[in-house]
């Protein structure tokens, strides 16, 4: 789909019970603006639950329309074929718990900001994955994370947020039984296994901000795996924890991971599937990417362009990739810092992450300024994600005497992780503006490992 396919309406569907309080007297009026400020007849409508969108997206909607859709990942997934169905193109605007969806977007967890990076980016379409032929756009589970969505209390859903999920997989790592298995990878040879968990995704995050893998991207048309065998046990399963937080699990000595375009799972026949937060099966299972088919809208700072000028008419500006990558993990590792903070109990570790993340913070804000006369926003984590990661910690350090090591050792990985990226820019080919702020990251990043390098040998 392309930009001249547009009728120029926004159709504003909001999911009513998650509406912020302020604006249930006003009719969203700060959200609407921001659509018509960009030129677009917008007209809301405020909808008890997703399928009263779904019929909504049906009866008021023609092809080229957008539909900004309020609601969590769950909602998002309810609309997902209709939407493609409509030949409607997408945003979403982050109401619910986890909001993954929109986080691998890149788009701000601030309702306006989000609307305003969506509508001012560019038309995309994503892969969607689908599962027994019911479809997902962030993951699908079988094991542990399908087990724990049926203990979450509600209450503590609404009052928690994301440490509700952390929670309710606490209890089923304990609770529950290994399944037998059996998976086949494309045209590859099956393999039996006995597993707690397997999580095949389609987006970059799923439940509440874990990010399996580096390279994962929702145009790859590729299915990415991993699976959690039955002799991890709790402390490697809290390595893993924090693998997914800080980094990936495609190295990882305790999950095996896969990429391919099908994935069967075969055995413990009615074991449910959770897809998107939600049950939507059970096994044995089919999944399969369909490439290409889900049209949204996407803030620039998602859109993959190295070099070019894009459709907004914004300035060029060489290695926009890898710049929105450093640009993403800066603010990534701050926050990750901040959330280690107070939980570390080596005093000079907890100085250096104090430090460390302020002065991040602040360069974050310098290369901000410098991309945006080139169209690249920046994301802002959603701020369950920060209350997960301290809850996790925090169970680290009650278990483990050496969880200040682990948590330095995971600190080290996605430093080093941002000194590649650095190392990976020209940043003689860049406007004095972007390379300034560049050029401080790489000193700053380069002190805190010689300081986090001392911190380890010491612990």
């Amino acid at each position: 789909m392309k930009s001249s396919d547009l009728t120029g309406k926004v159709h504003l569907l909001l999911t009513k019970g998650k509406l912020p309080e302020d604006w249930r007297g006003n009719g969203a009026q700060p959200l609407r603006t921001v659509f018509e400020d960009a030129g677009y007849t917008t007209e809301l409508t405020l909808c008890n639950d997703p399928e009263a969108i779904k019929d909504r997206i049906k009866s008021a909607c023609t092809a080229g329309d957008i539909v900004a859709v309020g609601g969590g990942d769950g909602t998002i997934n309810a609309v997902l074929d209709t939407v493609i169905a409509q030949k409607v193109v997408l945003i979403p605007i982050p109401l619910g718990t986890a909001n993954d969806f929109a986080r691998t977007l890149t788009l701000p967890d601030d309702l306006i900001d989000a609307a305003r990076a969506a509508i001012h980016g560019q038309i995309r379409m994503l892969d969607i994955g689908s599962v027994n032929e019911k479809s997902f756009v962030n993951a699908a589970s079988i094991g542990v994370p399908a087990d724990a969505r049926k203990r979450i209390n509600p209450d503590l859903k609404r009052t928690l947020g994301a440490i509700s999920y952390a929670v309710a997989n606490w209890q089923s790592w304990h609770e529950m039984d290994p399944l037998d298995l059996t998976i086949t990878c494309g045209d590859e040879e099956p393999q039996a296994m006995k597993l707690r968990q397997v999580t095949i995704t389609n987006g970059r995050y799923f439940g509440g901000g874990l990010r399996p893998s580096e390279t994962k991207s929702p145009e790859d048309g590729l299915l990415h795996m991993f699976a959690i065998r039955d002799s991890v046990d709790t402390l490697s399963g809290l390595d893993i924890a924090a693998e997914l937080l800080f980094g990936s699990v495609d190295d990882s000595s305790y999950a095996t991971t896969m990429q391919c375009d099908t994935i069967k799972v075969e055995g413990e026949k009615g074991a449910p599937i959770l897809a998107d937060g939600e049950i939507i099966g059970e096994l044995p299972a089919l999944f399969s990417i369909h490439a290409g088919i889900l049209p949204v809208f996407a803030p620039n700072s998602f859109v993959d362009q190295i070099e070019g000028t894009d459709s907004t008419g914004n300035k060029t500006l060489p290695q926009r990739n890898e710049i929105n990558d450093v640009m993403r993990d800066t603010v990534d590792f701050a926050l990750r810092l901040e959330a280690i903070y107070p939980v570390a109990q080596n005093a000079e570790l907890k100085a250096l992450c104090h430090d460390s993340a302020g002065n991040l913070r602040s360069i974050a804000r310098q290369l901000e300024l410098g991309l945006r006369p080139y169209g690249i926003n920046a994301a802002s984590p959603d701020p369950d994600l920060q209350n997960l990661e301290e809850l996790r910690d925090k169970v680290m350090g009650w278990l483990l005497g050496n969880a200040d090591t682990r948590l330095a050792n995971g600190l080290k990985a996605r430093a080093d992780l941002l000194t590649r990226e650095i190392a990976a820019i020209s940043q003689d080919k860049l406007p004095s503006d972007v390379a300034d702020p560049v050029k401080a990251l790489a000193t700053e990043i380069d002190h805190f490992n010689g300081n986090l390098g001392y911190i380890i040998k010491e612990l």
